[in-house]
């Protein structure tokens, strides 16, 4: 121990060292720790996080749900027997925050689950630590900082996994920690955590790590303080420095050697600019004498432009006449077409409506037809009804008649009586004074009176009976001929049914006939219409074959007659057979497809050069030319070309060639056009074409819209106009006048053939409408006849119904026929029977008469006179008798009539009003379909005078079309000798065109070369061409400038230079450059960053300093007050750099020496450990303090003192202390006391009276 305590530096007094601390540090110690104490008095109270309590299941020794707790917001112990679960609730603690299970002194998460024989093989255990923060009250206590609860914990389970939860809700462990550290609890270094035996740990930590998974004082104070945060960017930058150093150092090696490559350069390069200036001085000359050239080719293309610019006024205004015809066509073609599916649309739309308006008249037909049966019944009924009222009236006025006649024949037959009573006692008298006379034959009358009344009897009811049978016989003869005149009327109106029927179903017939007639005639219409819609693509196409052939035949001739004065004399030389082996011009001697016009047209501009056998021929044309002064043209001589393989070649993109294009008009005349076309290829587009011509063999490209790209790389033509018509798709040559004279006629004969052709047809359409239209309306007429014989055939049906009533009634009238014969042979017997008897009675009445002559004979005349009258007495009552009787027959017969007439006129009311009714009913159902019926009609008539428009219109627009048609096609002939003129003149001006671009290409290919050595003095200088005005060039000489330009380029080829030797000086001066700019960039970027690692190192010297003094006073402090003398001090290994060799904790204790810690007894350490806990807690306070036994070590004073001081001094944080030392828990502020029953811990939370009084 002697010789440990000698080798530990000892300072003299506590700043002794104050001398050798750092520079940078220029406030002392006391001045941090004030500006400290003063910063949080400023700042004031802050919330803090502290745990209420704990909820422990199964936890370890703690079985079921166990709350421990609530914990005092300041000062809590937990206190109980050794073994009885204190320690778990530090585990506890643990489990929660994270901590492996080998921390709580487990070999596995699942061992933590409590078992105990009263609870064994528990699933899971858990534990909540419920928080929340509290605000410090300046006079001591703490308020609840409302809604700042806070729940967390942890689930562990048999399988060694385990679940964390916030709030209840499903977390892991990252979000745990962070959430914690974020309170401000010290998860890294366990501040918050002091458990038993390992308090002396922190004080004796090593004053820098070894390694860098260890921890050592510095790095643990480092931590503390913030300053660990600078020491990765430090290394960074370091390495940084180093490897930007290196770099420096090897780029100021390459500007070296660069510049000694530039300096061995100078002389060939002064060489190479001396022939550059000589170089510039031909290019100004060139430049000159191009300018001249594309002047020149500007006043051409000026004059031929003006020309073919009204040319092309002319020819627009005849176009736009075309145009606005092909316009007008086109746009009535769209509007036929657009018609025709229209008249289409409407004649559907109109058969439909006249289907609906016939089923319409259908129903008409069926209301008419009951109306009409309904009105001939109500007529009927109402006849029948006037009759029966007649015949009743009759009859009431018969039975009044007679029934006047039976009163006034009673009244007569009364008086008669009176009177014949009267007379017959006269008589009686008289008879009585001729008694004696006519006794006699009186007695003899009487006894054949006598004899007579049985037989006048028997006659006076045979009278009787045949006047009975004879009213009942009148009375079924008048039935018998009614029910006869019914059925006699009913077979009338059948057979006037039957005649009408047979005349509707001819007319059915012949409208059934007259629709399958039309019917075949539209299908045979239509087959006809297809037919000849087949035949219009085939006319369509001779027409305008017949019109192409005549175009082109007019553009041939005109082209021929176009090509100038050289072909028409040279052609008329050959026509006279004044010369040989001419054979024309080279364009017209082959043909190619029509698409592929404008690419040889503008690849291949020689196809204007005439072609002979042979030079002598050729010189011939010339002469001929020459002496006729019809101007120049050039000549391909068939003798004088090479042989050639003319066999085609394979080539990229297998692209055709355009000399396989060509069809020449004989085979000797291909080598022609493969002199003037070689291997020259037809590309899609500038983009193929671009892929073709500068690939690895180049080759000479034209696309199909006329931009040519020439070996050399050089790309022409493309723009608005372009080159096209020297060569056709058919050959012209022998097109004459005659020829094109009977192509139009064909074309004409063509057009009429087609016009024809659709005059045909519009009669075909037109004849095919109306058979469509008329099929429509012989159907509806087929519907109202069917409708029509429909009602016949009810109503005739309904008059059988009644003849079979009729008949019913006539068998059943059979009883009355035999009634009838019966009465008819009775009256017969009767009247025989009368005849009888009366035949019997007359020998009596005749011996009465014989008798009663007697007794007047024997009267005389008075007798015979009263006689006489009592006779006519009697014949007038015996007359009046009869006529009673017939008269109370009548009457009786008259009733009987009445009552029938008034049964039927009461039966045909009824029947009447139910017809009425019926018929008021029909005649509304009549109205509303009548409305219908109407708009039905309205809208049939209107959708037909529509369709007719449509038709007129039409018809109009078909008229229109053929008409412009035939314009369009009479002023083709005159656009065409138009278009011909217009392309010479265009053919001048694209040569001269091409004159002008060919020269602008020469110039623009001019340029100046820099005579500059350097890169930079080259963009300075000017090396732009000068462009003269007209009056500058009209001053040159064209001959003299060839003359210098001829002998610049003699002496340019006299000169051999190395002209690679000013790009390689240029590379050497830029390269130079460059690395003398790099290097220069490369030492600010060093320069930089060794001054941001100064930065870095000034700055964490700087808070580390400032932060470790103020540990350090409060490290004395605390030490000094705990151990009430003793001295403590934190002190640099290396003075000049604290980093290099870290921290020193030496201790003095009281009235003892300076000690290095390792050096101490445990209390020593102990309590310095504290006094560097609480000192760490002054300068960056954890919220939560727990501490297991840390007073196991320290003797009653000093646990006292402790105690003391976490109760009076530290009034920010939590501290949960475990105990076992009186001194320690009494001054707690609440006693939490845990105690072990049957193996299960529980516990019990006690407030600490004097500690609540005392606060």
């Amino acid at each position: 121990m002697a010789g440990g305590d000698a080798a530990t530096p000892r300072p003299t007094s506590s700043y002794s060292n104050s001398s050798q601390n750092p520079p940078v540090v220029v406030k002392s110690r006391a001045n941090a720790l004030f500006q400290q104490q003063q910063l949080e008095q400023e700042q004031g109270p802050k919330p803090r996080l502290v745990i209420t309590h704990l909820v422990l299941m199964n936890f370890k020794s703690y079985a079921g749900r166990q709350e421990v707790g609530p914990f005092h917001a300041s000062f809590s112990s937990v206190v109980g027997p050794n073994g009885s679960g204190k320690s778990n609730v530090i585990d506890s603690l643990l489990f929660v925050f994270g901590f492996r299970a080998s921390k709580m002194r487990q070999g596995k998460i699942s061992a933590l689950i409590h078992n105990s024989a009263a609870s064994p093989n528990l699933d899971y255990c858990e534990v909540e630590v419920h928080f929340q923060e509290v605000l410090d009250a300046t006079g001591g206590g703490h308020e609840v900082v409302p809604d700042s609860k806070l729940i967390v914990s942890r689930r562990a389970f048999k399988n060694n996994s385990s679940k964390y939860y916030i709030n209840g809700g499903t977390s892991d462990y990252t979000q745990v920690t962070t959430l914690l550290r974020g309170r401000g609890i010290d998860l890294d270094h366990k501040r918050f955590l002091i458990l038993q035996g390992e308090v002396e740990s922190i004080a004796q930590m090593k004053p820098k790590a070894q390694h860098d998974s260890d921890d050592g004082l510095l790095e643990y104070l480092e931590d503390i303080i913030g300053t660990s945060k600078y020491k990765q960017p430090i290394e960074e930058s370091a390495t940084q420095v180093e490897e930007l150093n290196e770099i420096c150092v090897e780029k100021s090696t390459r500007v070296q050697h660069v510049e000694k490559e530039k300096n061995s350069l100078e002389d060939k390069k002064e060489a190479a600019l001396e022939f550059i200036r000589n170089e510039n001085e031909l290019t100004m000359r060139k430049s000159a004498l191009y300018q001249i050239h594309i002047a020149d080719s500007a006043a051409n293309i000026n004059v031929t432009a003006e020309m073919t610019t009204q040319l092309q006024a002319q020819l627009d205004e005849e176009l736009e006449k075309h145009r606005g015809n092909e316009d007008e066509i086109k746009k009535l073609e769209r509007k036929y077409k657009a018609g025709s599916k229209e008249v289409e649309e409407v004649e559907a739309s109109t058969k439909a409506i006249l289907k609906e308006l016939a089923k319409s008249e259908k129903e008409s037909v069926k209301f008419q037809e009951k109306e009409k049966f309904l009105t001939q019944k109500q007529k009927k009924l109402q006849k029948a009804i006037q009759t029966n009222r007649l015949a009743a009236s009759e009859a009431a006025a018969t039975i009044e008649k007679h029934t006047q006649d039976l009163e006034r024949f009673g009244k007569q037959i009364a008086a008669l009586e009176t009177n014949l009573g009267t007379e017959e006692q006269e008589l009686d008298r008289i008879r009585d004074t001729l008694k004696e006379k006519t006794q006699g034959f009186s007695d003899q009358i009487d006894v054949k009176q006598k004899m007579l009344e049985p037989w006048k009897e028997k006659i006076n009811e045979k009278q009787s009976a045949i006047a009975v049978a004879q009213s009942e016989l009148d009375i079924l003869y008048e039935k018998n001929n009614a029910t006869q005149n019914a059925m006699e009327e009913a077979q009338t109106k059948i057979a006037v049914i039957d005649e009408s029927r047979a005349v509707k179903e001819q007319e059915l017939k012949d409208c059934q006939k007259e629709i399958a007639k039309l019917s075949k005639q539209g299908q045979k219409l239509q087959a006809e219409l297809e037919k000849i819609n087949q035949k219009e693509p085939h006319l369509r196409k001779n027409v305008s074959g017949a019109r192409q052939k005549a175009d082109e035949a007019k553009a041939s001739l005109a082209a021929t007659q176009t090509q100038g004065n050289v072909l028409t004399g040279l052609m008329r030389l050959k026509e006279s057979g004044r010369i040989e082996g001419f054979h024309g011009r080279l364009g017209n001697l082959g043909t190619i497809d029509a698409r592929y016009d404008v690419a040889i047209s503008t690849a291949c501009p020689q196809l204007d050069n005439m072609v002979v056998d042979s030079v002598e021929a050729g010189q011939q044309c010339i002469d001929y030319l020459r002496k006729n002064n019809l101007g120049r043209a050039n000549f391909i001589c068939l003798d004088k070309l090479h042989s050639r393989n003319l066999n085609a070649i394979k080539t990229p993109e297998n692209v055709p060639r355009l000399f396989d294009l060509v069809k020449p008009k004989s085979p000797i005349l291909a080598p022609a056009f493969y002199s003037v076309l070689q291997d020259a290829l037809v590309a899609k587009d500038l983009a193929q074409a671009n892929r073709i011509a500068y690939g690895a063999k180049r080759w000479r490209v034209v696309t199909l819209e006329g931009q040519l790209i020439d070996k050399s790389g050089t790309m022409t033509g493309g723009g608005q106009t372009v080159s096209k018509g020297r060569m056709s798709s058919k050959l012209v040559a022998d097109t004459s006048k005659e020829a094109i004279a009977k192509l139009e006629v064909d074309r004409d004969t063509q057009e009429r053939i087609f016009q024809e052709f659709q005059q045909q047809r519009s009669d075909l359409e037109s004849t095919l409408r109306n058979i469509k239209g008329r099929i429509p309306e012989a159907e509806v007429m087929i519907s109202k006849i069917v409708l029509e014989i429909e009602a016949g055939n009810k109503q005739r049906a309904d008059l059988e119904k009644r003849i079979r009533e009729l008949s019913a009634q006539g068998k059943a009238s059979e009883v009355d026929d035999e009634r009838v014969s019966t009465l008819e042979r009775k009256i017969e017997d009767l009247g025989s029977e009368v005849g009888r008897l009366n035949s019997e009675t007359t020998e009596i009445e005749d011996g009465i008469k014989r008798l009663q002559n007697s007794i007047m004979g024997a009267g005389g005349i008075k007798l015979r006179s009263q006689k006489s009258k009592v006779d006519g007495i009697r014949e007038q009552l015996e007359t009046l008798n009869e006529q009673l009787s017939n008269a109370d027959m009548a009457r009786t017969k008259a009733e009987k009539s009445r009552m029938k007439a008034e049964k039927a006129f009461s039966g045909s009311t009824k029947e009447f009003e139910n017809v009425a009714i019926e018929l008021e009913g029909l005649h509304e159902e009549i109205q509303d379909h009548a409305k219908l019926a109407e708009a039905d009609n309205a809208k049939a008539e209107e959708a037909q005078t529509y369709l007719q428009e449509k038709l007129e219109e039409l018809a109009a627009l078909k008229e229109e079309l053929d008409e412009k048609l035939g314009e369009l096609n009479k002023t083709r002939a005159a656009e065409i000798e138009m278009k011909n003129k217009l392309e010479e003149h265009q053919k001048a001006l694209v040569e001269n065109q091409k004159r002008l671009r060919h020269w602008e290409q020469e110039l623009s290919k001019l340029e100046l070369q820099s005579v500059s050595d350097g890169a930079e003095a080259a963009e300075e200088e000017d090396l732009s061409l000068p462009e003269y005005t007209e009056d500058e060039l009209a001053d040159m000489d064209k001959a003299q400038l060839n003359g210098e330009i001829a002998a610049l380029e003699e002496k340019l080829q006299n000169v051999n230079v190395d002209m690679a030797v000013l790009v390689e000086y240029r590379k050497r001066v830029e390269e130079y450059q460059k690395r003398s700019k790099d290097l220069e960039e490369s030492v600010v970027a060093r320069d930089s960053a060794k001054q941001r690692v100064d930065d870095l190192r000034k700055r964490r010297l700087e808070e580390f300093m400032e932060g470790f003094s103020a540990i350090s006073l409060r490290l004395k402090e605390m030490y000094q007050m705990i151990t009430m003398g003793g001295n403590a001090e934190l002190e640099l290994v290396d003075s000049l750099d604290p980093f290099s060799e870290g921290i020193l904790f030496s201790v003095m204790p009281p009235k003892k020496s300076w000690k290095n810690i390792s050096n101490l007894s445990g209390g020593e350490k102990t309590l310095s450990s504290l006094a560097l806990v609480f000192a760490l807690h002054h300068y960056k306070p954890t919220p939560l303090y727990v501490m297991d036994e840390i007073d196991a070590a320290l003797d009653f004073r000093n646990v006292s003192i402790v105690a003391s001081y976490i109760k009076e001094r530290t009034k920010n944080a939590q501290f949960i202390v475990i105990s076992l030392r009186n001194n320690m828990f009494e001054l707690a502020a609440r006693l939490v006391g845990v105690y072990k029953v049957n193996h299960m811990t529980k516990s019990v939370t006690i407030e600490n009276q004097d500690y609540i009084e005392k606060h």
